[in-house]
């Protein structure tokens, strides 16, 4: 029977490979954000979204720096996550904010316990191989589905949109009466924002089946050119309500469209 100083050591080594892998694939995912949104202006944030900024790249910088020294990396990424949560309680409902705070409490926790060392007389023993591909390569297949699901436009996997039901027809602006959107059963949108006729536009769904899991994205995105200029609209559709955002020189500004 295995002593219980066995069983910790072979559980801290287990758990060091599955935390190098997520913390991996997490940093990975960070950087792909990082990349395809363009890092912030720093000199135009306040000294309050520096903080975060600083307190959000200790959360994912640890999980890289934990590679080389494994107790200073979780604790980088803990402290990240207390920042955030010291800066704003808003932080406790960002789920995804608890993966990597989790995997650098872990970090912590089998640096602590591989230091002491391995029992004596413990049998030689490693973790299967075969066992971190095949968690490395579902992990890596995760991945790809988020930076589809960010970076597609719109993402693989998403069907093409026929309009019908209470889609197709005049939908226009609450707030803004200048904005007049058809939506029409072959997708095109035609119609006015601004006073100002819109051309080349189309409605599509804005998610796959992926998107919807992880409540990610709008229900649909139109896309068109305005006055020469591309525009996007992502809406969610809430009975006879569109509700999202149009992004005119990559501004937004807020948008409700209601059917007529």
């Amino acid at each position: 029977m295995l002593r219980l100083d066995g069983v910790t050591w072979r559980a801290a080594v287990v758990g060091r490979w599955i935390a190098f892998i997520f913390g991996s694939l997490m940093v990975l995912f960070f950087l792909a954000f990082f990349c395809g949104e363009g890092p912030p202006r720093i000199s135009q944030l306040t000294a309050l979204e520096k903080l975060q900024f600083l307190a959000m790249g200790s959360l994912f910088l640890g999980l890289a720096v934990a590679w080389k020294w494994e107790g200073l990396g979780g604790l980088l990424a803990v402290a990240g996550f207390v920042a955030l949560v010291a800066i704003s309680r808003s932080h406790l409902r960002l789920w995804a904010l608890y993966l990597p705070a989790a995997i650098g409490a872990v970090h912590i926790a089998c640096w602590w316990r591989l230091r002491i060392g391995a029992p004596a007389n413990l049998t030689p023993w490693h973790v299967p191989r075969n066992a971190l591909f095949a968690l490395g390569a579902a992990l890596a297949l995760f991945l790809l589905l988020c930076a589809n699901e960010m970076f597609g436009q719109p993402p693989l996997m998403t069907p093409p949109l026929r309009p019908s039901g209470n889609l197709p027809g005049t939908w226009t602006g609450t707030s803004r009466p200048d904005i007049v959107l058809t939506l029409h059963e072959d997708a095109s949108v035609t119609g006015t924002i601004a006073g100002a006729a819109i051309a080349d536009a189309r409605i599509a769904y804005g998610r796959s089946w992926f998107g919807k899991l992880m409540h990610w994205n709008a229900d649909y995105v139109i896309r068109g050119r305005l006055s020469g200029r591309d525009f996007s609209a992502p809406l969610m559709a809430t009975g006879q309500t569109l509700d999202g955002s149009l992004f005119l020189d990559g501004r937004p500004m807020r948008l409700i469209l209601r059917k007529r």
